[in-house]
């Protein structure tokens, strides 16, 4: 299963996008703050892991900084 994310700028946009999905037999549904922030936060883990070891005085270091 795949996921697509659509930033809309507007009410009407969102209204028509979600009609058309609805059309073509996909569900939709309007994501809150609190959940785009846990997808950016569920991201930024994979693409940490992705990367070298970083030492525990390298992040402390960097978060007093």
């Amino acid at each position: 299963m795949e996921h697509i994310l659509i930033d809309v700028t507007s009410k009407k946009e969102s209204i028509f996008l979600r009609q058309l999905a609805k059309r073509m037999g996909y569900k939709s549904r309007i994501l809150k703050i609190d959940e785009l922030e846990d997808i950016a936060i569920g991201k930024a883990i994979k693409e940490g892991r992705k990367n070298e070891y970083v030492d525990r005085e390298t992040v402390m270091n960097a978060l007093r900084n």
